[in-house]
């Protein structure tokens, strides 16, 4: 009896002394969640040369658009509390009522890539990611990031990124050569653009695209009264810096009215586009002056976006 008792007192005095080590032990730490702003941002600083296309330049980009959207969209960005929030604490922005047009410029620019550059969706307890790197021939990468924010890649793979509003296949190009289908143009190659001075000149091709489409991808065909036409993405700029799409029966267009205007599916795999040296950008497809797209926007994880 006495050996039970003996044995009963150590296992209560044990059963105590456990009760007792978890009552005043040290309570482990809780595990960090983060906003979804706050995640992108933990991606956006894990890879370098993160690419997105900014709405205020591409496809078509006017002098004070984007500080006036900044200031137009800003009482927006600021009523998502979670984004406001995630975008002050990364630019390191005192909090105060109101800030300054060039802070709004900032967050603005913020808000931008957070919406364009990495795509977030929930998947149970974590979030499954999207996003592009490099410019031109680059990668999409796709995996998962948790709400703590630990990054899991899962896949990696080839991806030309630049924006789709490029030539239809088939576009001639006026190079030194004559007329070049689009298709067939290269890097050196020497097309007719315009200088500042407004002179026709000749100029090197710098940059050369062939995007890949959806099956869904649909085409401008734009006609002139001197029987001039180009077919071409909605989107594509003119050298008035004004969409194709945009335009009206008409209108003009370098030099001539717009006779007609007729929306097609496109039939081929890619759209095409080049940028001849310079600042203009301009070339002749078809006999009209467009413009290139060839400009895109990348993200240098270690300076801040201008």
């Amino acid at each position: 009896m006495k050996k039970l008792n003996l044995l009963l007192g150590i296992v209560l005095i044990s059963l105590m002394t456990i009760i007792a080590d978890a009552c005043t032990g040290q309570p482990s730490e809780p595990s960090v969640t983060y906003s979804v702003p706050e995640l992108k941002f933990i991606l956006l600083g894990n890879f370098d040369n993160v690419f997105y296309v900014d709405p205020d330049y591409y496809p078509i980009a006017h002098e004070g658009q984007e500080e006036q959207n900044a200031l137009g969209q800003y009482a927006k960005i600021k009523a998502d509390n979670a984004e406001f929030i995630a975008i002050i604490d990364h630019l390191e922005l005192p909090a105060k009522e109101e800030y300054s047009a060039e802070e709004k410029l900032l967050i603005y620019r913020e808000h931008k890539i957070l919406t364009h550059a990495v795509k977030l969706t929930i998947t149970g307890d974590k979030y499954n990611f999207s996003l592009r790197v490099e410019e031109g021939q680059g990668e999409l990468i796709e995996g998962t990031i948790t709400k703590s924010g630990e990054i899991k890649i899962l896949k990696r793979e080839d991806s030309f990124n630049t924006y789709p509003i490029c030539l239809a296949k088939g576009t001639h190009i006026e190079t030194s050569l004559g007329l070049v289908l689009v298709e067939l143009v290269h890097k050196g190659m020497l097309v007719w653009t315009v200088d500042n001075s407004g002179d026709r000149v000749l100029a090197p091709v710098i940059k050369i695209a062939n995007t890949p489409v959806p099956s869904s991808f649909s085409v401008v065909k734009v006609e002139l009264s001197d029987t001039r036409t180009i077919t071409a993405s909605q989107n594509h700029p003119t050298a008035d810096n004004k969409a194709l799409g945009d335009y009206e029966v008409g209108n003009t267009l370098d030099g001539a009215q717009v006779f007609s205007i007729e929306y097609l599916p496109y039939t081929d795999k890619a759209t095409y586009d080049i940028l001849p040296a310079g600042d203009t950008g301009l070339y002749w497809a078809d006999g009209i002056l467009l413009k290139s797209t060839l400009n895109p926007i990348k993200i240098d994880k270690n300076k801040h976006h201008n």
